[in-house]
């Protein structure tokens, strides 16, 4: 590990890929004259390759990215972690689907129920004197219906009498 230290920053940089363009073209023209930075970079890079072959990144589940970003915008931000605002909490994932089903379930519900009645309509009360009215015509429909069998009986004999005279 003879490389020179003013470069081991830029040396780190370009093993990740993380070199500007104006840093690369200086630090390209140190490698060709300077071969003990090119063996470090070739071990470095050989180095990474076989870390990464033997062990891969973990995955991280859904909901532990999730928290990973909260808390690392919440940071940026300069807010406290446990303080959750309410633009946050609408739109970054606290509402689940299940949460705005029931809303919009409740929301047909009570647009239905008042476009049934509508807003201004209330129920109608019955006075006594409709009640009286519906009473008596009640009561003439059971006396036709009482008298129903002499109507048909009457029919029958004008027809009888149709048919003698005829």
């Amino acid at each position: 590990m003879n490389y020179c230290r003013e470069w081991q920053e830029t040396l780190w940089l370009d093993v990740h890929g993380e070199l500007t363009l104006d840093l690369r073209l200086e630090w390209e023209k140190h490698l060709e004259a300077c071969s003990p930075c090119r063996k470090e970079r070739e071990q470095l890079l050989w180095m990474l390759k076989n870390v990464t072959e033997a062990m891969p990144e973990p995955a991280l589940s859904h909901e532990d990215a999730g928290a990973l970003y909260h808390a690392v915008t919440g940071k940026l931000r300069g807010n406290p972690p446990g303080k959750v605002r309410f633009r946050e909490w609408l739109f970054e994932g606290y509402i689940r689907p299940v949460h705005a089903l029931a809303a919009f379930c409740v929301m047909i519900v009570a647009f239905g129920w008042f476009g049934l009645k509508g807003p201004g309509q209330t129920a109608r009360v019955e006075t006594v004197l409709d009640l009286a009215g519906q009473e008596q015509s009640i009561v003439k429909n059971i006396d036709l219906l009482e008298n129903l069998e002499l109507l048909e009986e009457m029919d029958t004999i004008e027809k009888l009498d149709q048919v003698l005279r005829g």
